[in-house]
Order: C-alpha cells, then sequence, then structure tokens
C-alpha cells in the first residue's frame, strides 16, 4: 500500500508540472478534426507562463519570408499523428485573458482516418498525447462572435449586424454575392504542398448550403 501510494503521489507530481491537454476541436466546431483543418488546442502549461498577454502569432516567422507556414513559434510547436503541424497562434491562461492555453494550428496534410494523437511541446516538454478523431472532412464556419459567421460583402467589408462591429459590419442585402469563410471542407482536386503558405483550388463537389430555409446558389468553394 505505502509503495502504489509513493508511486501515485510521483505520478501527480509530474502530471502537474507538464503540460496537459484537455479539448481538441476543429475552430468554431466540435471534438472531429480534419487534414488542412484550422484546430484549437486548449489544456494546461502548453504555452509559456510569460507569454505576452496578447499572446504570440506567427507574422513575424521567419518562415513566411519563404513561403512556409512555421512549425514552431516561441518554442512551441505541436504534432497530429507524429507529423507537425502549423502553429499560428498561442495564449497562455496566466497573462491574458485565455481560460486555458491555448494554441491554434493547421493540421498537417494526413490521410489517415481514425484516432490519431496530438501533442504539445514547449520548453517544458512535450504534453501528454491527447486523442482525437482524424476524419476525412469536418466542417465548421468561422466565427467573430457567436452565432455570427465570418464573412465579408464583395468589396471585403464586414458583413453582420451593424451592432456586431459598429461603424464597420453591415448585414447582407437579398441577391447579394458574398464570401463566407470555413474550414474542414476537405482537400481541394488540386494538389497541395504540405506548410506552404499560398494555396489555392476548387473542392470537387460544392456544398449544399441554405440561408434559412432557402437554398443559396454556391458560386465557389474552395481554398
Amino acid at each position: 500500500y505505502d509503495k502504489a501510494g509513493n508511486l501515485i503521489s510521483r505520478v501527480t507530481q509530474a502530471l502537474g508540472s507538464s503540460g496537459f491537454i484537455t479539448s481538441v476541436n476543429t475552430a468554431g466546431a466540435g471534438a472531429d478534426i480534419a487534414q488542412n483543418d484550422w484546430i484549437e488546442i486548449k489544456g494546461k502549461n502548453l504555452v509559456p507562463a510569460n507569454t505576452p498577454s496578447a499572446g504570440v502569432i506567427w507574422s513575424t516567422a521567419p518562415e513566411l519570408a519563404s513561403g512556409q507556414m512555421p512549425t514552431q513559434i516561441g518554442g512551441v510547436s505541436v504534432t497530429v499523428n507524429g507529423k507537425p503541424a502549423f502553429v499560428w497562434y498561442y495564449c497562455s491562461a496566466v497573462t491574458s485573458p485565455c481560460a486555458s492555453d491555448q494554441v491554434n494550428v493547421l493540421t498537417p496534410l494526413d490521410s489517415t482516418i481514425g484516432q490519431v494523437n496530438i501533442v504539445v511541446t514547449s520548453a517544458a516538454g512535450p504534453s501528454a498525447p491527447y486523442p482525437v478523431n482524424l476524419k476525412s472532412i469536418s466542417p465548421s464556419f468561422l466565427l467573430f462572435s457567436p452565432p455570427y459567421g465570418v464573412a465579408v460583402h464583395g468589396d471585403y467589408s464586414l458583413l453582420g449586424p451593424t451592432s456586431l462591429y459598429p461603424g464597420l459590419s453591415t448585414p447582407a442585402k437579398p441577391n447579394e454575392s458574398v464570401s463566407i469563410y470555413a474550414v474542414g471542407f476537405g482537400l481541394p482536386t488540386a494538389a497541395l504542398t504540405n506548410g506552404s503558405s499560398s494555396q489555392s483550388g476548387s473542392l470537387a463537389t460544392l456544398p449544399v448550403c441554405k440561408v434559412g430555409s432557402n437554398t443559396a446558389v454556391v458560386g465557389f468553394a474552395g481554398l
């Protein structure tokens, strides 16, 4: 009994000092993820405790100058199924309004279907592996602020209620062409280059989109 008790104590101390993941989700949606998909990873001790209050973003990553997305920023990196993901942003619950440590990444190209592990690594070392379900698609609309999806008018001004971003956002009009941003809809027909910061291509099948109960005409869907 004493020996088992000592072992449990050591494990508890180790978990308290190293990072662990508590949740993973496709941005704006549920726990399933897809390849080439923006995901949000949340947990404890995943990023440095001295992270700036505004968080750390990839805008100054030197890789971007050569057309590549960074696989680590500020010493924080992530793997999905053992493959490096592309780190866009992270924030710390210690220094910012984040409710928990959070890391946002783009998942790598990987046609695996089923359970895979996600690991976040920082100066404190790697987190415990966190299992997620990797699917061929895991569609989700990105959100300005729930429940308003990220969308723009033809002139790229923000689409939303006037109260959402006063002086900047305006509602759509009937028969207006708008662009709505989403993730997890699968790969385009054109081959992608893993990690390239510039990608394009149309989806093989246009999704069905409804506005209320009315079916909208989809003119383009892709990267």
